[in-house]
């Protein structure tokens, strides 16, 4: 697996290696940390970091058709590591605003008057359907559902 947070060079030269060595397991594992490290930057709108995400989801954590058992796995570990790693930012931006909106309330501002807010901030955060789209694992689903159903 990638290790995570380097500068975007240390991922531009692990794939000049992994393809000059024609290793497309080793290019795709680092363009996943890549892709991941760039969705970690906090100071990115959540849009942009969720595109990293799931760039690296529908690019890089693809076997090849017809690929050995080991390979199937491998790829699926790289997908379940994107998805790790997104959930876990999308926690912290709704564990955030969950503790923002408890202050608020805590200083007199109603539930209902924060309900707008609340709904806009999770369909951003979570899309618009019910059922948990592919960068999200299960249990960081379900999560982030308990704090939506809090304020919504």
């Amino acid at each position: 697996m990638p290790e995570i947070g380097h500068p975007e060079s240390y991922y531009s030269e692990q794939v000049r290696r992994a393809d000059k060595m024609s290793n497309p397991h080793a290019r795709e594992a680092n363009k996943v940390g890549q892709y991941i490290t760039l969705g970690l930057d906090a100071h990115l709108e959540w849009e942009k970091r969720l595109r990293y995400f799931q760039h690296a989801l529908r690019a890089h954590c693809q076997p090849p058709p017809m690929s050995r058992d080991e390979v199937w796995s491998f790829y699926a570990e790289l997908a379940n590591m994107v998805r790790r790693y997104c959930g876990t930012e999308a926690l912290k931006l709704a564990s955030n605003q969950d503790d923002l909106w408890a202050a608020q309330v805590k200083g007199g501002m109603s539930r209902e008057r924060l309900k707008n807010e609340a709904t806009l901030f999770f369909h951003r955060i979570m899309g618009f359907r019910e059922q948990r789209p592919e960068h999200f694992n299960e249990e960081d689903w379900e999560q982030l559902r308990i704090i939506r159903n809090q304020w919504v």
